[in-house]
């Protein structure tokens, strides 16, 4: 659960890049080349989707060796899970970056939404400990659905073809929210 909401927290932060390069004009001089606004995110995206999928590996490797979790047994849904979780969540921080006008603005919002989702998706308590209502609005978080496809993998010891209601939302939203960051970043590109 941590290392979702920690992955959340580095991709917003990472996103917040996009800010640092509109305010030092960074941005403007790259999209005077031949850079598109398209190539500039979906580098970003694919930089942040790389970092957050280190990020979460060395985390599990991290649980292999102090704790004995069974990485290695449990590889091919790992890398699934780790590789759209990832996907997704750095798009949720492109799209945080490119809603807000200040990096204040984005840490401040990027705050309240990650540890509100973390403690609805079940990053700080267990979801089957939570209410009914509760659960339910957990469902609507990155988090729920980036920890019910771990519970598969690592708890359950389900086969990798269980996985694909998860992978499927993480999938659509993250796709979602990559879309919904490049409208909003048009108003970049005619400043």
């Amino acid at each position: 659960g941590i290392a979702v909401m920690f992955l959340l927290f580095g991709a917003t932060g990472g996103g917040g890049v996009l800010l640092e390069e509109r305010e030092n004009t960074t941005l403007d001089r790259l999209l005077s080349t031949q850079m598109t606004m398209d190539q500039l995110l979906l580098g970003k995206w694919f930089y942040l989707t790389a970092l957050g999928f280190l990020q979460v590996s060395l985390m599990f490797i991290w649980g292999q060796f102090v704790f004995g979790v069974d990485l290695v047994g449990h590889l091919d849904g790992f890398v699934m899970m780790t590789l759209v979780t990832s996907a997704a969540a750095a798009a949720f921080g492109l799209f945080l970056a490119t809603l807000c006008k200040t990096r204040g603005q984005l840490n401040g919002l990027s705050v309240i939404l990650i540890l509100t989702m973390s403690a609805l998706g079940g990053s700080m308590v267990p979801r089957y400990v939570m209410s009914e209502k509760m659960r339910e609005m957990g469902m609507w978080t990155f988090n729920a659905w980036a920890l019910d496809g771990y519970d598969k993998v690592f708890w359950r010891d389900l086969a990798v073809n269980a996985l694909w209601p998860q992978l499927a939302v993480l999938m659509a939203a993250g796709i979602g929210f990559l879309l919904v960051a490049r409208a909003l970043a048009i108003r970049w590109e005619f400043d």
